[in-house]
Order: structure tokens, then C-alpha cells, then sequence
């Protein structure tokens, strides 16, 4: 090889092996994927993927913590670290269904992860007669290491989301800050109870085959206490499903799942915080005031309105259900005029 070819081939991986570095080294302080703690720019991080993130968030620092929660985008935005006498870590993640927790937790359990705690916010949807989603990656369904940041941080998709993270927009509604504690991701906007909330009319909920996925996840930590709840849902949409018929359905559905838990509070029961629009976004993901009483009451109870599904029967939950609406029927009425 010529003395010419042999610098144009030095010169050339010199250039990529500098563009590399380059790369990694932006992404790195950015870290979209939370390898390496968050972003180090801004305050913000967002949630490209939490299925990968949280994971990559917590590996190897299970030691840290004695308390997990498990749910939807809704529970994502439950304080963990307001619930007292535990260190808790979130993994809830965006359209997040039991199946995929069952995963989660093996693959915590596999990596010696044994909390005295678990939380699992229970969406009503699970309880539809539809196939779960299941979106596990696939070093959880091996029990294995999350990918490697110096494979990860080199490509242009995850140069993309650094890009998009410090001039663009979050591409879900929600944000996590530098401690990654979740919010909203735009503040002033207001739930219209005018507005129909996605999916609200998908069908009932007659499907019981989220129970038994319930026991399998209790099973996996089987010292733990094991407390649940149903996140709170827009008093119109308890109205409507009254309406329609579809509110036996719906309340038989949380009182049989609250059976597997050893705690169960119900938030989603028509009260001053469901009947409130300046409480919610979207009449599903509730603010960081109605989050910080949920973790405050959940584990000892207190909630002015909640239901302790523990303690009372289906019919009394049903008749709790439809005396919450008749004490807020004007409200109901005056929001949608």
C-alpha cells in the first residue's frame, strides 16, 4: 500500500473514530436513555422509551430501594418518593399492561431485587375484552443486562432524541425532571369535560384474566406487601358509564381485582378531585396535587372520598359509586352546558 493510501485510511478512521466520540460524547450528556443519571444541559428529561430507560435507570442500583410500583402513564406520575417509611422506584411506563409487569419484576427479582413493598396502579381498560399489549424488550424476557451505552450511544436514532431533548418537543405529554420525577409536560393545559376521553367507550369490563396475572405478579415477591389502587378517572366518564349501563361492569371489575391485594383504594370514585377540571389534563393523568395525596393516604389510608375496597362489598362500592354522583350532579351538569 502506498504511503499516500495508508494516510487517506488513517486520516479517514481518524475522522470517524473522532465522529464517534463525538457522538457518544453528546449523548452522553444528554442521556436520553438515563444510562448515566439524565440529562446534564437542562433540567429536563424526556421519555423516549421507559421501557428501556427505567431499566437502564435502575441497573445496579436495586440495593437502593425496597419498594417498586408498577402501571400505566397514569401511575407515572405518582410521586414515589412521597410514600412514606419506603424508597420507592417507578417503573411505570406508557401503556403499560400486567403481563409486561410480571416480565419487570422477574427480571428485578433475577438481579436480586426483593422489595418489602410493591404498588400497582390498576387500569379499569385491562379489564376490556382486548389482547394486552406486550412490548417487553428483549434482554427483560432473558433476565439479562440492559444494552450497553457504548453500542447504545452511538446511533443516529439516539443522537436524534438528544437533539430533539435540548430544541424540540417531548413526544409524550408527560417529563420527568433531574431527580426523574414525572409531570406534566404542558401546564396549562385543562381538561374540558366537553371533550370524550380516548377509548372511554371500548366496551365493558368483563374480561377477568388480568386477575390471575395479578396473583402471578404478587407471586414473584411474595413477602412483600402488595397494595393497589385505581388511579383516578374524570367524574363525566363515571357519568357516562352510568349512562350507558356500563357501571356494574366497572366497579364488579376493581372489587374483584382489589381481592388479590392486601390494600386496595379506589381514587377513580366520583370526589372533589375527579370533579375538578383544573385537576387533570385530560380527564386521566391527574396533576402533582392529586398525585401527592394518593401517595400520602395509600399506604395508611385518609382519603376523604377514596373507597377502601377492602372493606365493604360490591354492592355497597356501586351504591358508594352512584351517591357520589347524585351529590355532584349539578357540577356534572353545569361543566358540559
Amino acid at each position: 500500500m502506498s504511503a499516500t493510501a495508508s494516510t487517506y485510511l488513517f486520516m479517514l478512521f481518524g475522522t470517524l473514530a473522532f465522529c464517534c466520540a463525538l457522538a457518544f460524547a453528546f449523548n452522553a450528556l444528554v442521556d436520553p436513555l438515563w444510562y448515566f443519571g439524565g440529562n446534564k444541559i437542562t433540567p429536563v428529561n424526556f421519555a423516549f422509551n421507559e421501557r428501556i430507560s427505567k431499566p437502564n435507570l435502575i441497573a445496579g442500583h436495586e440495593g437502593n430501594y425496597d419498594c417498586v410500583i408498577f402501571g400505566d402513564s397514569r401511575v407515572t406520575l405518582l410521586p414515589e418518593y412521597r410514600i412514606a417509611g419506603h424508597h420507592c422506584f417507578n417503573f411505570a411506563f406508557s401503556s403499560g399492561a400486567p403481563l409486561e409487569f410480571v416480565d419487570y419484576a422477574e427480571w428485578l427479582k433475577a438481579r436480586g431485587f426483593s422489595p418489602r413493598l410493591v404498588i400497582v396502579g390498576l387500569s379499569a381498560g385491562d379489564f376490556r375484552s382486548l389482547p394486552p399489549a406486550r412490548n417487553v424488550p428483549d434482554f427483560i424476557k432473558a433476565k439479562a443486562a440492559p444494552e450497553s451505552p457504548f453500542l447504545a450511544y452511538l446511533s443516529l436514532d439516539v443522537l436524534d432524541m438528544s437533539k430533539r431533548t435540548l430544541f424540540g418537543k417531548s413526544p409524550l405529554d408527560r417529563i420527568y425532571d433531574r431527580d426523574f420525577h414525572c409531570r406534566g409536560a404542558f401546564v396549562s393545559r385543562r381538561y374540558d369535560p366537553r371533550t370524550p376521553i380516548r377509548d372511554l367507550h371500548t366496551g365493558p369490563f368483563d374480561n377477568r384474566k388480568p386477575i390471575a396475572v395479578y396473583e402471578k405478579l404478587k407471586s414473584v415477591f411474595p413477602e412483600a406487601q402488595f397494595v393497589g389502587y385505581a388511579s383516578p378517572l374524570s367524574a363525566w366518564a363515571i357519568a357516562d358509564y352510568e349512562r350507558i349501563g356500563w357501571l356494574p361492569s366497572y366497579t364488579k371489575a376493581l372489587h374483584d381485582a382489589a381481592r388479590v391485594f392486601d390494600r386496595f383504594t379506589d381514587y377513580s370514585i366520583p370526589s372533589a378531585m375527579t370533579i375538578d377540571p383544573a385537576m387533570t389534563y385530560d380527564g386521566t393523568h391527574y396533576t402533582e396535587v392529586a398525585n401527592d395525596e394518593i401517595a400520602a393516604t395509600l399506604l395508611k389510608g385518609g382519603a376523604d372520598e377514596a373507597l377502601d375496597l377492602k372493606a365493604m362489598t360490591e354492592d355497597k362500592m356501586l351504591a358508594a359509586y352512584r351517591a357520589q354522583l347524585s351529590r355532584y350532579a349539578e357540577k356534572l351538569k353545569l361543566a358540559t352546558e
